[in-house]
């Protein structure tokens, strides 16, 4: 097992060197191996230090040995796709400050303004990857503040970024939703701190941070998603939240509370491996690419197709090929490493992470060469997208739609920010035209 999860550690420092050696990068395909280590790895070291106190580790064993083959795909892909698209991207000027407000703005209209439109059906899937935008906007506005020195501004766009973490656990008592916002928008960091060991020790850090809040987090979740759920006022809410401070903790591996709650959460292994080995035995079969057609049908937006067949949520397949009875009050993915794996094998895991991984590093390259040449209007056709793939817990279902939702979510801010500059540009020319011409040289106002 410590093999397996040294590999994974491994896949992640080569990605981080790759993309640190232009700084061509958005930090997407960082961000991407991060989630998918996030949701295997603490919950196999939890077994190997916790061994005598944790059930299933024979199953572990062979979801972190995937989760590893699976990470070492990915970057191959990532590899293979900046190196298949050579960019040479002159800096050019733009006003960054001025885009990265719009998608701030322009996301939180989306996430908070228009829910009442949420229920209908496509344009919904189109709100919600739409409103993503708001990501794009602190991305830019914190690396351009930390890079610069500027601590006002990096506090600002922190609190930004604060916001809608705050938000989904106040409003829905989910802490998953934030924390992947959180480090969709932090992966570009790593990409430009100014030393690679600097930008490790960032990464361990913010990893013991994370854990520590998590495990925090679940001491508490019952009392949080009762007051949530149960529409208590906002004030019950945040004494429920503030919980996980008052009685706060270091992550602590000797705790069975503490490896328990990472088993439980953050062990994705497991599903995995319950899955394979009945596999192995033959008590049930592979899905013979049946959940990726489902994924391509799901891009058919339902506007068109009302009654499609395919639908969001992997409870089922999970129940189906584990053969466990889920509680349908948590939500459970089937994941990646998962899907690939019970639709063709090792073969399915090595073709579907390199093609996870070639999209991904694709969109990323393009869109960071956008945003150096100053071609900002383009940056959200490949950033939504990508941020839409970046769902390493989810079903190809799920993945395909948002992604389609996405791209259409992502012409029309194009759209918008290119009617905004034009209309800049108007005004402007309009001041210059009706500027007061300043008196000639030796000719003034009589006195």
């Amino acid at each position: 097992m410590i093999y397996s999860m040294l590999a994974c550690l491994a896949a992640l420092a080569a990605l981080l060197w790759m993309l640190r050696a232009e700084r061509l990068s958005l930090g997407l395909p960082f961000a991407y191996l991060a989630s998918l280590l996030l949701i295997h790895v603490p919950g196999a070291f939890a077994h190997w230090v916790g061994e005598s106190m944790l059930d299933g580790g024979e199953y572990v064993v062979i979801g972190i040995r995937y989760t590893a083959i699976g990470a070492v795909c990915f970057v191959a892909g990532v590899w293979l796709a900046r190196r298949a698209v050579p960019i040479r991207a002159r800096p050019g000027p733009a006003d960054r400050a001025d885009f990265a407000r719009f998608c701030l703005i322009g996301g939180w209209v989306f996430v908070y303004g228009l829910t009442a439109l949420a229920r209908v059906p496509s344009l919904g899937a189109v709100i919600d990857t739409g409103g993503s935008i708001w990501m794009l906007g602190v991305l830019m506005g914190l690396r351009s503040a930390l890079l610069s020195g500027n601590v006002q501004r990096a506090v600002l766009w922190g609190g930004a970024l604060a916001v809608y973490p705050a938000f989904m656990l106040l409003l829905g008592g989910f802490l998953s939703y934030g924390a992947a916002a959180v480090i969709v928008v932090i992966s570009v960091l790593v990409v430009f701190a100014r030393s690679y060991l600097r930008a490790t020790i960032g990464v361990a850090f913010a990893a013991l941070v994370g854990l520590t809040v998590f495990v925090n987090y679940f001491d508490h979740r019952a009392d949080i998603r009762e007051s949530v759920w149960g529409g208590e006022a906002m004030g019950s809410r945040l004494s429920a939240v503030s919980g996980v401070f008052t009685d706060f903790h270091l992550i602590d591996l000797g705790s069975e509370k503490d490896l328990l709650a990472l088993d439980q959460r953050l062990n994705q292994n497991m599903f995995v491996g319950l899955a394979a080995t009945r596999i192995g035995e033959g008590q049930v079969d592979y899905l013979n690419g049946k959940s990726v057609t489902d994924g391509l049908l799901s891009l058919i937006p339902r506007a068109l197709w009302p009654d499609k067949p395919v639908t969001g949520g992997s409870g089922q397949i999970v129940a189906d090929m584990t053969g466990l009875s889920l509680n349908e009050d948590t939500s459970w993915g089937v994941g990646n490493v998962m899907e690939f794996y019970i639709n063709f094998g090792v073969p399915g895991l090595v073709v579907g992470f390199l093609a996870l991984g070639g999209m991904i590093g694709f969109l990323d390259i393009r869109g960071a060469a956008a945003e150096r040449r100053g071609d900002l209007g383009q940056m959200p056709l490949y950033f939504l997208p990508a941020v839409a793939l970046i769902q390493p817990g989810a079903s190809l279902v799920e993945i395909s739609g948002s992604a389609g939702a996405a791209l259409v979510a992502a012409f029309g801010w194009r759209w918008l920010w290119t009617m905004r500059m034009a209309g800049q540009a108007r005004r402007a020319a309009t001041t210059r035209a009706i500027a007061p011409r300043l008196p000639q040289s030796g000719v003034g106002p009589a006195e």
